[in-house]
């Protein structure tokens, strides 16, 4: 056979295998109507990406009889399919409501069909998304679906929310041009159930964006009125990426909202920490908007607004600061935001607004009623940080008199508006990794309060570049040989995942969460990691609940991963900022030095359960380590890297309480013996400290520029740049003051001798009381309120009393004892109505004290909310 004939014969072969091959039956058909819409493309998408990459056959098909393969996947977004009814034998599962889904499995013409179904869009490509994941866990190439299992689920929080700052212009414009940036981003939110995205233009950055609408175009009328020498062009560029951006997220099924939090620029809060000297005011320019002043404000505003909404697609909200932070005069926002108000309610009368509480007037909410604007309330969660997991049980003092921080007094009936939780996680989980399911499950379950809309948190490395130069380099936050990802974001994957899975469904399969462990960091090693993060992430909340300054309330002030929170004398007066909970440094000192009982929470109770957790976390580490081997990537690096931190960090703090208290101690009793305890814990807690140190390594960058280099407030120096080791060289220095203070003290007044500060025997004193009580969740209004416990404790019940009050902060609790009923161990209160406003609802705790002066509050908040709300039947 000549090479010819030979070359012929060859090439007719391959055509005959190619045939056969493109005639092979398809492993799967995915039978794709005509009703849904882009979302639901966007998850099948998913899947078939994942099919292509395990070289999986596959079709598409318009219907059930043209599908081909071995196994069928049929999508359907809606009601009323004959062809659902008829495959499922009408058994439809699916709930009645928006991004419901379902999963079921049934068989048609001896072939495998996954029904595969949302009440809307979004619900149907959240099941696909879920598919598309558990597909590639599949081990069995020839058995792909494997993994996809049963499923009917609906959202358990209406509404979960991420939002982005927008604080340096340098930053915001690294990402906001980069589609492939938002791409991923886009993917990670709606992978991981989030429907809401919040981009918030002002807030404390040097009057960039303050107003946004300059950025993006010229107003009518108001030649003066512009953002420093920005061209047409760039501006177009600006509004064509804002709307570019929209149609993405909607794309991904994800509603998209902007935050006006600046109306007018007027310095003072609003520069953000920006150092105000000549250059830096000059450097300003480039991003001010001037031309804007108070004769033309609401006019210019109002003309703007109704520009934005028509020139800005498919905008879904709008957010407004309502205060004078946003540069506003009190004086000039009643008039304001009803003209503002009345714009809207012509212009875009179904647009949805979200009215920020700081510090928010009644009149101002009663003019949004009385026009009728769409509008919730958006508070803060916990101060501007993540505390525990529920509303602190009392607030800061400080804030307890307006409506500054939480809900105030705003729950009242009849209900006039719905409310948004904002958990300001940015101020506290900025850059090291966190995750917490349990967590993230309590707090959801408490957005529920007043009927709540949902919640929003900010995005991890939320104020990266805050207060730096808006044309500084941002920098890179791991060095450049521990990177391991093409964007920042992506190595906090876990928080995305915990936050937005289990605002969709507490009860999210567990697997969801374990294969992705498994994927980063092998099946052996997954667990224990997975567990080692869960525990090191009850850190950071609990500082902030027990141990932060008042001074650390601010995003912008306060960063418990890298601040050591002032020196000692500062440190020692924190209240921390749930003080029902609580007790304060200085209040254990006085029970040390006079007696006395409280149920609170002592700081030694805390000392003790950061050490035990620093333990635990070591633990978990040293296993994870053993676990993996010589396989360490560079996220596994990064990832321990983190736990030590955070393990350090408790151990800092259970060393340091003990200083505080026994600092607290001198104060009252000028006995300089407790000013020598108070140095000798220090000097533990600074040893901790440069373990941190030790653990941060060269890992992170030398300067993490998160906010203003320095700025005191409330008597404390604060510093969001630079790196742990600057933190301990501020340590070093204040123990020398320390040690200056006592060798220069001379006593003044009366010397009482000083107890020694004494460690806590249990982190929580719930197990030495056995409690039974029935929630009263319902009341009748105008009628009596009878609580009723049955408490034991092994050293005998010493007394029980019943704290409550209105669901209202602005007031504090009320105390009653509760008496034996005579039943045996049996207590009870009755609370008349007169003593309670029958405007808000009902809130009560129980505290308890045994024989030996040990005290608990109940619920325990370790395992619950820690009070109980009572609805008022109101017809």
């Amino acid at each position: 056979m000549n090479q010819k004939i030979l070359f012929k014969s060859l090439i007719i072969l391959l055509i005959i295998f190619t045939g056969c091959a493109k005639n092979r039956t398809p492993e799967i058909s995915i039978v794709i109507g005509d009703k849904i819409g882009t979302p639901s493309i966007y998850g099948v998408d998913k899947i078939t990406a994942v099919l292509d990459a395990k070289k999986i056959r596959y079709e598409k098909a318009a219907t059930l009889d043209e599908a081909k393969g071995n196994s069928i996947i049929y999508l359907y977004s809606g009601n009323n399919d004959a062809q659902v009814t008829a495959l499922l034998n009408n058994n439809d599962e699916l709930p009645q409501v928006p991004e419901a889904l379902s999963v079921q499995k049934t068989n048609r013409q001896d072939k495998t069909v996954w029904v595969v179904r949302g009440y809307d869009d979004r619900g149907l490509m959240y099941a696909l998304l879920d598919i598309a994941d558990r597909i590639s866990w599949a081990k069995d190439k020839n058995s792909p679906l494997s993994e996809v299992k049963e499923t009917t689920e609906k959202p358990d929080v209406k509404t979960r929310s991420i939002s982005i700052y927008t604080m340096n212009r340098a930053y915001w414009e690294s990402r906001f041009y980069d589609e492939a940036y938002w791409d991923k981003y886009l993917d990670m939110l709606a992978k991981n159930r989030f429907n809401s995205l919040l981009i918030i233009f002002g807030y404390e950055n040097g009057g960039f964006l303050a107003p946004c609408y300059p950025y993006f175009f010229n107003v009518d009328g108001f030649p003066d009125v512009k953002m420093g020498e920005i061209t047409p062009e760039e501006q177009q560029k600006n509004l064509d990426a804002l709307n570019r951006l929209i149609e993405m997220a909607h794309e991904h099924g994800i509603l998209f909202s902007v935050g006006i939090w600046d109306h007018i620029y007027r310095g003072g809060v609003q520069r953000g920490g920006i150092p105000e000297t000549a250059s830096e005011t000059e450097k300003l320019k480039s991003v001010l908007v001037a031309g804007l002043n108070e004769d033309n404000l609401i006019p210019y505003t109002l003309k703007a607004l109704e520009e934005f909404v028509n020139k800005v697609h498919g905008l879904d909200g709008i957010q407004f600061r309502m205060h004078n932070e946003s540069g506003l005069r009190r004086s000039e926002m009643g008039t304001f935001w009803y003209d503002v108000f009345k714009k809207m309610t012509e212009v875009s009368p179904n647009l949805r607004f979200d009215l920020r509480a700081k510090e928010l007037p009644e009149s101002v909410i009663q003019s949004a009623v009385n026009l009728k604007l769409n509008f919730r309330i958006d508070t803060k969660y916990w101060m501007e940080q993540a505390g525990l997991p529920f509303h602190p049980t009392h607030i800061n003092r400080e804030n307890q008199s307006e409506r500054r921080h939480g809900y105030a007094d705003m729950l009242f009936y009849p209900k006039e508006y719905d409310m948004f939780w904002r958990l300001w996680t940015g101020g506290t989980m900025r850059i090291l990794l966190w995750g917490d399911p349990e967590y993230a499950r309590r707090f959801s379950a408490s957005t529920h309060l007043y009927d709540g809309e949902g919640f929003e948190v900010n995005e991890p490395l939320a104020t990266k570049m805050e207060a730096q130069p808006h044309d500084e380099k941002p920098f890179e936050l791991l060095n450049k040989k521990y990177q391991y990802y093409d964007y920042e974001f992506e190595r906090y994957w876990y928080f995305f995942k915990i936050f937005g899975r289990i605002g969709y469904d507490p009860e999210t399969p567990p697997e969801v969460f374990q294969k992705e462990f498994e994927l980063r960091f092998g099946e052996k090693a997954a667990p224990i990691v997975k567990k080692a993060l869960e525990k090191a992430s009850e850190v950071l909340p609990r500082i902030v609940a027990s141990c932060i300054p008042y001074s650390g309330f601010p995003t912008t002030r306060g960063w418990p991963e890298k601040q050591r929170l002032g020196d000692l004398p500062q440190y020692a007066l924190a209240e921390g900022s749930d003080i029902q909970q609580f007790a304060s440094f200085d209040a254990e000192a006085k029970l040390l030095i006079d007696g006395g009982e409280t149920a609170k929470i002592k700081p030694s109770q805390t000392s003790l359960r950061f050490k035990q957790i620093s333990v635990e976390i070591n633990q978990l580490v040293e296993e994870s380590e053993q676990a993996v081997g010589n396989n360490k990537s560079k996220e596994f690096v990064s990832t321990m890297t983190d736990l030590r931190i955070l393990s350090n960090l408790a151990l800092y703090h259970s060393r340091r309480i003990p200083a505080a208290v026994s600092y607290r101690i001198f104060k009252q009793t000028h006995d300089v013996s407790a000013l020598d305890e108070a140095i000798k814990y220090e000097k533990n807690a600074i040893e901790a400290w440069k373990q941190i140190v030790d653990a941060a390594s060269d890992v992170y960058t030398s300067d993490i520029k998160m906010g203003v280099k320095e700025a005191e407030f409330e008597g404390i120096d604060h510093r969001l740049t630079g790196h742990w080791k600057d933190e301990l060289s501020y340590l070093e220095t204040g123990l020398e003051n320390l040690n200056t203070e006592r060798e220069n003290y001379q006593p003044q007044g009366t010397i009482v001798t000083a107890p020694k500060y004494k460690e806590a025997a249990l982190p929580y004193n719930s197990s030495l009381f056995q409690i039974e009580h029935t929630p009263v969740t319902e009341a009748v209004k105008g009628k009596s309120i009878k609580i009723e416990v049955k408490a034991t404790a092994a050293n005998g019940i010493k007394w029980v009393r019943l704290r409550y009050r209105n669901v209202n902060q602005t007031q504090d609790y009320q105390s009653m004892d509760m008496q034996p009923t005579g039943e045996e161990n049996t207590y009870s209160a009755t609370v008349l109505p007169e003593n309670f406003n029958p405007k808000w609802d009902f809130m009560y705790f129980i505290e308890i004290m045994d024989n030996n002066g040990n005290g608990t509050i109940y619920p325990y908040l370790d395992k619950d909310t820690p009070y109980v709300f009572t609805k008022l039947i109101r017809k």
